[in-house]
């Protein structure tokens, strides 16, 4: 069993056809899945989805790209009012992108969103599901800053191995995914070979960072990443499906 702990069900193509895309996945044995948020546009349909399926779990969140874009006080207090609702809810997809945000009035922005989040998620004693590109340094100093102690998952890991450290130390999950698959990708490949198992998770970003060209990305690409890091890991998928399934379980019956 597969757990693709980040794709994006509710977003084109894949909501358009998600029994086939579901049906699909659990010929590849991708079983359950996280849907993290990206804006309050589509929290209540992530939270439709969760409810239709078992095997689907849900995270909201005001994702970095989108903090310019909506009133933040307004989105804390729907975030807030759909945790209270829900306690097995995630806080995510939130953090920060300094490859977008190059402005220090634009980084602040983000900070100031994701630290609120964070503060939100601790309150809820929540989980949260990581955005970071270039700002690793930032993404961690706010954890600390905020008393951030409930861990999560950090999404499409890209940095060093002693980043990814210093996340396990702040009791994340490496999200292992589609970079994975590019064998030329040589920091995320020395990560998988050198990180013990129980500190990652898999998943695809579907049905973004697809691994193949002008197609969308799959939640069955699960399987794919499971077997790469299996040679990595000198072992079998199998192994590698029932290590990171549980550490993703561990958490999400954490809340």
């Amino acid at each position: 069993m597969l757990f693709d702990t980040h794709c994006h069900l509710t977003h084109a193509p894949l909501m358009q056809q998600l029994p086939r895309i579901l049906a699909e996945a659990a010929a590849a044995e991708v079983t359950h899945f996280l849907v993290p948020g990206t804006t309050p546009n589509d929290w209540d349909s992530i939270l439709k989805l969760a409810q239709q399926y078992d095997a689907i779990y849900a995270a909201l969140g005001l994702h970095p790209w989108f903090v310019c874009e909506h009133h933040l006080a307004q989105a804390l207090t729907t975030l807030n009012q759909r945790l209270i609702a829900h306690p097995q809810l995630w806080v995510g997809e939130i953090g920060l992108d300094f490859m977008r945000a190059t402005s220090s009035e634009a980084q602040q922005q983000q900070i100031d969103a994701f630290e609120a989040q964070l503060q939100l998620a601790q309150a809820h004693q929540r989980c949260v599901v990581i955005h970071n590109v270039h700002a690793s340094s930032a993404c961690l100093s706010s954890i600390k800053r905020c008393h951030f102690t409930q861990g999560g998952f950090a999404h499409a890991f890209s940095g060093s191995l002693e980043e990814a450290q210093e996340w396990v130390k702040c009791g994340f999950k490496i999200g292992m995914g589609s970079l994975l698959l590019k064998p030329n990708a040589r920091k995320i490949r020395r990560i998988a070979t050198e990180l013990p198992l129980s500190s990652m998770v898999l998943e695809t970003d579907a049905p973004y960072m697809s691994p193949e060209p002008n197609h969308p990305n799959h939640p069955r690409n699960t399987q794919s990443v499971a077997k790469v890091l299996a040679e990595l890991k000198q072992t079998n998928w199998h192994t590698i499906a029932q290590a990171t399934s549980t550490n993703a379980f561990n958490l999400l019956q954490r809340t």
